[in-house]
């Protein structure tokens, strides 16, 4: 009996010990408040952002250049040898609560673009980008000005110069920029 519970004692207490950090992650969820969260799936798994040494984990603004409007949200996981990114952006659109705006931009290919694109990135060797083809939808949730805060939900495909697709679901972000 004692063999029996102390098995039992073991495997619960083994149970527990985790060194998967992807095995547990949930996506944030969907507020509005500036809590600094972000997240999406990619190909149906969690994505969220992981620091490693000095580089930020997120990279987030929206800002007035030469009267037009600039937005991006970029989050990486720098956890293992190559570090992994997602980027939502858009160019000289002047964004507003409850609008959703098409991803169909390359963000290399399509230059000094005016509308939004998407992009997954493993390494800088293996991009991934939103297309005419592949695209998605970026959604403003809120938009706080005077308190520098925006928030919206995300989607996109995305194709990469080998012709594999990426899909990006269930992208969320509340930011205080």
């Amino acid at each position: 009996m004692k063999k029996l519970i102390l098995l039992f004692i073991t495997t619960f207490v083994l149970s527990c010990c985790n060194n998967d950090d992807n095995h547990n992650e949930q996506l944030p969820p969907e507020t509005q408040t500036g809590a600094n969260t972000v997240g999406c799936l990619v190909n149906g798994n969690v994505f969220l952002p992981h620091a490693e040494g000095i580089n930020p984990e997120v990279n987030c603004f929206y800002q007035y250049i030469d009267g037009e409007f600039f937005f991006n949200v970029a989050f990486f996981d720098y956890r293992g040898t190559t570090p992994k990114a997602v980027s939502v952006q858009t160019r000289q659109i002047d964004l507003q609560v409850g609008e959703t705006y098409l991803l169909n931009k390359n963000v290399i290919d399509d230059g000094d673009f005016i509308g939004g694109g998407g992009n997954f990135d493993i390494g800088a060797s293996n991009r991934y980008f939103t297309s005419v083809v592949k695209t998605g939808e970026l959604k403003i949730t809120h938009l706080d000005l005077q308190n520098s805060i925006i928030s919206g939900t995300f989607w996109f495909d995305a194709v990469n110069a080998n012709g594999e697709t990426v899909e990006i679901r269930q992208g969320r972000f509340d930011w205080n920029y």
